[in-house]
């Protein structure tokens, strides 16, 4: 078989077909990292340069395309007085107004499902609508200036493929910005209004995904779920199956209407709920977290089908272990796999504590692994 490109590869490895070579997947969040693939030091004239140098030279499919071109932080406060502290490569809510009761919350939320749909009506990037992480679309105004962005770094990418801006799950959204407390306080006194948060927030990623999809420009997409723990769910199994699965499944659905594959990104323990997400069409599922009792060998086990990724650990292993570890882990992951339906990289991303050498053995591996 000749060389592949990475869309190729990743198509045949979603359709359990031969390969020339295990695709790769990941995030680069790693500046000293990007500087060894790339060969040049970082500046904020370059880093875009070399962020998309580095990614050519070791991933088929990146996500989170943050540029390192400021590493100063900044604090952004929005006009319902939530807080946010954003670095290059992340956010996080730093302080949130105050709520003395639930009925505040409803207040607060009904602003904001107000806002969403003004945001849908007018076609434009609803910040509160958004988990706070480096997602891509956080720089833009509207669906088209993203859309219009993805694809000049697509281009630049040059073979590399870049997932479009997540699908966060609506719980995930809600519980961030009024946290576990103030939205369980809510669920339980104002359901109604919750729900429609949750359905606001879910219409908001279907006019977005209606906008933006594309598959020509690149034929993936991800949903993510924050699912579980290190030990156990984060919900319940009814509650994820009547409140979270079937708004997933909107998503999913519209996506593959466009003619996408989909990948889900379910974060934490899993096992209880992986059936419902195969159900609604998922096409590949990650990560594969050792520290989550999640283990190549049993999902293959289980699911001889279904397609895994990102089963490196990146919590300890790629920042602490050795890189004949990291490479022993790779080739374990692989060969639990059975040599197939596998894509590798780490279990989030690799971070700034990682290991550059670690990371380079992890590529290395997975891409010079004889099938």
């Amino acid at each position: 078989m000749g060389e592949l490109s990475c869309k190729e590869r990743l198509i045949r490895t979603l359709k359990g077909e031969e390969i020339d070579r295990i695709a790769t997947f990941d995030i680069l969040h790693n500046i000293d990292l990007i500087e060894h693939l790339a060969g040049e030091r970082v500046t904020s004239k370059n880093a875009e340069d070399l962020l998309c140098r580095a990614a050519n030279q070791v991933l088929d499919l990146i996500r989170h395309f943050a540029v390192p071109d400021n590493l100063e932080s900044r604090i952004v406060r929005d006009e319902s007085g939530f807080t946010y502290k954003y670095e290059w490569w992340t956010g996080h809510l730093i302080e949130r107004p105050r709520f003395d009761s639930s009925r505040d919350i409803e207040y607060s939320v009904k602003r904001d499902i107000e806002a969403i749909y003004e945001c849908i009506d007018k076609d434009k990037i609803c910040y509160i609508a958004r988990q706070h992480v480096r997602l891509f679309d956080e720089n833009f105004e509207t669906f088209e200036e993203v859309k219009s962005e993805f694809r000049r770094i697509t281009e630049k990418l040059d073979g590399t493929v870049m997932l479009p801006p997540e699908d966060v799950c609506a719980v995930a959204v809600a519980t961030e910005r009024y946290d576990e407390t103030g939205w369980w306080y809510l669920w339980h006194d104002y359901p109604e209004t919750a729900r429609s948060y949750l359905d606001a927030l879910t219409d908001y990623q279907l006019a977005f995904i209606d906008a933006f999809a594309d598959s020509s420009l690149c034929p993936f997409t991800q949903i993510s779920v924050a699912v579980g723990t290190t030990t156990g769910l984060l919900y319940s199994p009814d509650f994820q199956r009547r409140e979270v699965v079937p708004r997933e499944k909107k998503k999913v659905d519209l996506w593959k209407k466009h003619g996408y594959y989909v990948m889900a990104f379910l974060d934490g323990y899993k096992w209880p709920i992986i059936d419902d997400f195969i159900s609604i069409g998922v096409d590949e599922i990650h990560p594969c977290e050792p520290y989550c009792g999640v283990d190549v060998k049993t999902f293959r086990e289980r699911y001889p089908e279904m397609v895994i990724g990102q089963p490196i650990d990146c919590m300890n292993l790629l920042p602490f272990g050795s890189e004949s570890e990291v490479r022993d882990a790779v080739i374990r992951a692989i060969e639990d796999a059975g040599g197939r339906k596998i894509i590798i990289g780490s279990t989030s991303e690799i971070h700034p504590a990682v290991n550059v050498r670690n990371a380079v053995a992890m590529y290395e591996t997975a891409r010079n692994y004889s099938l």
